[in-house]
């Protein structure tokens, strides 16, 4: 399809007379993208908290409209000014026309280039003077609607400025709601963890004082005893009756103490239970620990009985009491000698004698 290409002249008066039009164009763009806008973010409520670049964006557009509008109203001043000089032009014929009209002749001083004697005639005259009131008369057509169009923008555009806040604070409260929910799941997740840490635990556990204790993934923590990221974990907890005491190991793969880096030791620890006060304190049970010959050759066994006046056998006022047990348990060298650990894995065994309970 073939344009035309305008020339200044053109350009110009096409600029005049369509700037009422251009001036709407741009208000029906700002209204469609309030209404896009409004539309996209009812939506999709959360899309300002993963991209808040979107309202920058949309600040941008609204910017780009108002420097618009600013020429316009430039356009504006420029054909007041127009009409201000057309106003000067059209007194100026009419005192000219009035001479005439008097003497037949135009003053000396205002005769026009071409006409060396005599004035321009009257009807010649009153056609200049009708064209120029004529295009007075759409120039002042063209201005009223040019204001009227820019008072309507600038009450559309503060419209759009007041729904893209609304919008803003709709987003913020969004974001403050996933914040909530976010902290909320949070929170479950820690209950949930805790859930399955006693179901694990209930899983493991015993009520005959005893506890068979599998160690698996054996040379990694070994690895972080001995570079000290973990020196030491426990046991799952056991009991010696569904109502007795609470008890679990503790256990250093890397030695602690004079066994550290020589031995691997092993420590009892009693724990806070439910029926504490039900019990009889301080704590007087034999304790025994075996470290299991999975070939059942040779188990390392090692015992003792608790001492009534140290603190770690008295009723606990924490969760746990400070451990006691076995510093020098087993040297590392005898690890390998024995089938002790096969597969990754040793089973360490902990007896509490119950006969007297």
């Amino acid at each position: 399809m073939n344009q035309q290409v305008l020339s200044q002249r053109e350009k110009k008066k096409h600029l005049e007379q369509e700037n009422a039009h251009h001036t709407n164009l741009i208000l029906h763009l700002a209204l469609r993208l309030s209404k896009e806008l409004e539309a996209f973010l009812k939506r999709e409520p959360t899309v300002m908290s993963r991209s808040p670049q979107l309202l920058t964006n949309y600040d941008s557009v609204i910017q780009d409209i108002l420097t618009q509008m600013q020429m316009g109203a430039e356009e504006t001043r420029n054909h007041q000014c127009k009409l201000r000089e057309h106003s000067g032009r059209i007194t100026s014929l009419e005192r000219q026309m009035a001479s005439v009209n008097v003497s037949g002749v135009a003053p000396s001083n205002q005769r026009p280039p071409g006409n060396n004697e005599g004035g321009l005639p009257n009807t010649e005259n009153t056609m200049r003077t009708t064209h120029l009131e004529n295009r007075t008369a759409d120039h002042e057509v063209l201005l009223v609607e040019n204001n009227r169009t820019i008072e309507d923008t600038r009450r559309d555009v503060g419209n759009v400025k007041r729904q893209l806040d609304t919008n803003q604070e709709s987003a913020r409260r969004q974001e403050r709601r996933v914040e909530s929910i976010e902290h909320t799941l949070a929170l479950r997740n820690v209950t949930l963890a805790d859930l399955e840490e006693f179901v694990r635990q209930q899983e493991f556990s015993s009520n005959d004082g005893q506890l068979l204790w599998k160690i698996s993934d054996y040379a990694r923590k070994r690895n972080d005893a001995v570079t000290g990221q973990q020196v030491s974990f426990y046991s799952p907890c056991f009991y010696t009756s569904r109502y007795g005491y609470k008890m679990c190991a503790r256990l250093y793969l890397n030695g602690d103490g004079v066994g550290r880096g020589t031995h691997i030791s092993v420590f009892f620890v009693v724990m806070r239970g439910q029926y504490d006060a039900l019990l009889r304190w301080p704590f007087r049970q034999k304790v025994t620990f075996m470290l299991l010959d999975q070939d059942n050759v040779e188990h390392v066994i090692d015992a003792f009985r608790p001492d009534p006046s140290s603190s770690s056998f008295q009723r606990p006022r924490r969760e746990t009491n400070i451990a006691s047990g076995c510093p020098m348990f087993c040297s590392l060298a005898e690890l390998n000698n024995h089938a002790y650990m096969r597969d990754d894995a040793m089973f360490l065994k902990i007896i509490v004698d119950t006969s007297d309970l």
